[in-house]
């Protein structure tokens, strides 16, 4: 319960942190299962918690899916959630690009692929980039 009152955890991220404590398996799926029971624990809510955060923290899908898959979530409901923002991807990269860059014209090609290359890292699919530089 602690750990729950703190943040949202996926299941997991909940199991492995209750095993590393030393609770028994069978005691762990128990407490689990209860707080999904109550409401308390939901992958739904932690992968829409995680996704929330991470668009503030300028995070494309990309980065996003593999921070997700890395805590073990269920590979659907990363990507049901994510396509709830498909329709603003390419408004929150304008956004992150323009926060760092301000507001850039006539950019050179270095400096055309550093701010590509930016985006990129950041987790923006070549094909979001692309439209990003074609509204620009």
């Amino acid at each position: 319960m602690r750990l729950l009152v703190r943040r949202e955890h996926g299941a997991q991220e909940l199991i492995s942190k209750l095993a590393k404590k030393g609770y028994l398996a069978e005691e762990i799926q128990e407490a689990i299962a209860e707080c999904q029971r109550l409401g308390l624990q939901c992958d739904r809510r932690f992968v829409e918690m995680v996704c929330r955060a991470r668009i503030r923290q300028g995070y494309g899908p990309l980065k996003i899916r593999k921070e997700l898959q890395g805590l073990q979530v269920d590979r659907e409901l990363i990507e049901n959630v994510l396509r709830e923002e498909q329709d603003n991807w390419l408004a929150y990269a304008m956004s992150v690009r323009n926060k760092k860059y301000k507001d850039q014209s006539d950019l050179s090609y270095a400096a055309l692929q550093k701010q590509k290359q930016f985006l990129h890292y950041r987790g923006f699919s070549t094909d979001i980039i692309a439209l990003v530089f074609k509204e620009r």
